[in-house]
């Protein structure tokens, strides 16, 4: 499977730096399209700042390696760091941490740092409480320049539950990206609560 991210993100949104989601069928789906995702954050001089679930670091590591992703290389050069995120901090200051960074590497001359993380899904528990941390995150990177993608898995859930869970994300994402059988994107853009 391809992604193609290009056609996806110029102007999405409104944000140059947007926060999105992206609905993915499978884990299967999972390292193309963020190997596909972080290389065009290297075109644009992107920093690439991967977060892994802990004790899953080397099992991200290979899986984007095997997607076409040059990730031993892209460490040495210093334009890609691997995490492991730690989950005692609360949804309310969990991203807080991660803000110097931004700073950090803008300083070091590039133009934004470009996010992703692990997917979450399909179980509704752990979509919930991925949209808690999804909130907080939205509201402490708004102004930052910071390219962000959220990976949710819908693939066995009932076409009226996807419908649902895009909409639940537009309200936070500056775009929820549906991947279309033939690798294109469908962008669906923000809506603002009322």
């Amino acid at each position: 499977m391809t992604v193609n991210f290009d056609g996806a993100l110029p102007g999405v949104g409104g944000a140059s730096c947007p926060h999105m989601a992206i609905l993915l069928e499978s884990v299967g789906d999972v390292a193309p399209a963020l190997a596909s995702f972080y290389k065009l954050g290297l075109r644009r001089n992107g920093w690439l700042f991967h977060r892994a679930l802990p004790g899953q670091g080397q099992d991200d590591r290979a899986a984007l390696e095997a997607a076409g992703l040059p990730v031993a290389e892209l460490e040495s050069e210093r334009r890609l760091e691997l995490c492991e995120l730690p989950f005692e901090d609360p949804p309310e200051t969990w991203a807080e941490p991660y803000l110097p960074i931004v700073e950090r590497e803008l300083q070091r001359g590039f133009d934004a740092v470009w996010w992703s993380r692990f997917p979450v899904g399909p179980d509704d528990a752990l979509f919930d409480l991925a949209l808690v941390y999804d909130r907080y995150f939205d509201a402490a990177f708004h102004d930052c320049q910071a390219v962000s993608l959220c990976i949710y898995i819908v693939g066995g859930l009932p076409n009226g539950t996807r419908g649902e869970r895009a909409e639940q994300l537009r309200h936070m994402h500056d775009s929820t990206l549906v991947l279309e059988p033939d690798g294109e994107l469908t962008a669906l853009r923000r809506v603002d609560p009322d």
